[in-house]
């Protein structure tokens, strides 16, 4: 049965690795470190685990040791009682599992769900990292994918518990698909992440955030407004503001054409529900809406939040 979370909320740890490196599909490096920063001032950041968390970690145990006796490893261990630290820069993991391999060659094999990613066969011998993902996704080999989905996280976790090797096994409920997806120690990733894990502890300590790529990263970094404060912009902002004005302008353009191509296509349809041509298929059709029950809104304390797009208006 999974452990829990045992690591740390204010220093980089392997679960966070791929949002920290702007690799996260659901969060920012932005939103990460200001979460991190949370945590430093005593904020608790940690959240209740849903149903389908809970099963994940219940099933996670019987996973790993089927897939441990799949592959041939011995004396598997699921629970460790204790986080893992890096002996030299502020990073820290827990673990799914380990495992020894006894001198074995992995090389890649699609019919039995054996990937190499970074090499054309991985060496395992000794104690290993297994790190376990549950996904109701399709199989989806992609780099980007499997960064975010536990690549970079079982690479960190390598150099965390100082072992050669490790093997990130995802079960994809989707297909009922096993996948091994294995790693062999790579000693210039260990320079990348002292990299990243130096930068990242100095920003969380001196509270840093990173330039806004985005209007949702600015308003990470600026979630207050000063009521009534002024500020006089750069000249340049002007040049800005009217590209802004600008795109407006044509997305309300591009809405209202592409409102009236579906009308077209609406009109040739009629009262059918599906409709085929070519290549393409196209459904219009109805939503069912469940009866509900009236509800009484429960009374919420006034709050104030900083909007997440700016406003403008020419006065001149």
């Amino acid at each position: 049965m999974a452990e829990g979370k045992l690591t740390r909320d204010d220093v980089l740890t392997a679960s966070i690795v791929a949002n920290a490196m702007g690799k996260g599909k659901y969060k920012s490096r932005q939103a990460q470190l200001k979460e991190n920063i949370k945590a430093k001032n005593g904020e608790n950041i940690r959240f209740d685990q849903n149903l389908a968390m809970k099963l994940g970690d219940f099933l996670e145990e019987g996973i790993i040791n089927f897939a441990c006796d799949q592959i041939g490893l011995t004396n598997v261990v699921t629970e460790f009682g204790k986080k893992f630290e890096h002996p030299f820069y502020p990073v820290e993991c827990s673990l799914d599992g380990m495992a020894d391999a006894k001198e074995l060659t992995i090389v890649p094999d699609e019919a039995k769900g054996i990937h190499c990613p970074e090499a054309d066969e991985v060496f395992i011998n000794n104690t290993g990292i297994i790190e376990c993902k549950l996904t109701k996704d399709y199989p989806d080999h992609s780099q980007e994918t499997l960064d975010w989905r536990g690549w970079l996280q079982l690479k960190t976790q390598v150099e965390c518990a100082n072992t050669n090797w490790g093997v990130l096994v995802i079960f994809y409920q989707s297909s009922y698909e096993l996948h091994y997806y294995f790693y062999q120690r790579d000693m210039s990733f260990d320079g990348e992440l002292k990299e990243l894990a130096e930068e990242w502890q100095e920003r969380i300590k001196t509270e840093s955030y990173f330039d806004p790529e985005t209007a949702d990263d600015a308003w990470l970094k600026y979630d207050e407004a000063v009521p009534d404060e002024v500020v006089e912009l750069n000249p340049s902002a002007i040049d800005i503001l009217a590209q802004i004005e600008n795109l407006d302008e044509n997305i309300k353009l591009m809405g209202k054409q592409k409102d009236q191509l579906q009308a077209q296509i609406m009109d040739m349809m009629g009262n059918a529900e599906q409709a085929v041509v070519g290549d393409y298929h196209v459904n219009w059709g109805m939503i069912n809406y469940k009866a509900q029950p009236e509800k009484v809104v429960p009374a919420k304390e006034a709050y104030s939040v900083r909007r997440k797009s700016i406003r403008i208006k020419q006065v001149g």
